[in-house]
């Protein structure tokens, strides 16, 4: 898991430093704290996206386990924000046209995961296409 959080780091300064912004997926727990405002019970049932981009205050620190503070702003009024390393879900760019999905954190499923995940659907605008009806071929396999 040390090792999804460190690439996971890189990859939210990478994306913010390059394209100007990195979404935050989190999960609900009572691990981690958005400040006084907390977590709404939509939130606390389907997460939260938090917004990093050029607005963002740079008072931004990772610990040695991969969690997470930093202050931000919800609305007019600014709330510290301490997210527990297994409450960070992933990350996205749209502007990269990226995203960065965990599993497996704290043996839970989030909401924020598909539960299944959708047909190849070659004919439609679905531009998602499973690995799993590719197989690995062998060097020197021509078919």
């Amino acid at each position: 898991m040390k090792k999804q959080i460190a690439y996971l780091q890189r990859l939210f300064y990478d994306l913010w430093n390059d394209f100007g912004s990195a979404y935050v997926l989190v999960r609900y727990s009572e691990r981690t704290v958005i400040g006084r405002r907390g977590f709404t019970d939509e939130e606390k049932k389907n997460g939260l996206v938090l917004v990093f981009n050029s607005k963002t205050n740079n008072r931004l620190e990772w610990d040695g386990d991969g969690n997470m503070t930093c202050v931000l702003a919800f609305g007019a009024t600014r709330e510290d924000v301490s997210i527990h390393h297994d409450d960070l879900i992933g990350l996205f760019s749209p502007e990269a046209g990226v995203q960065f999905l965990r599993t497996g954190t704290a043996g839970e499923r989030s909401s924020l995961e598909p539960e299944t995940r959708p047909a190849p659907d070659r004919d439609g605008d679905n531009q998602i296409v499973s690995l799993t009806d590719f197989k690995k071929r062998k060097s020197g396999d021509a078919s």
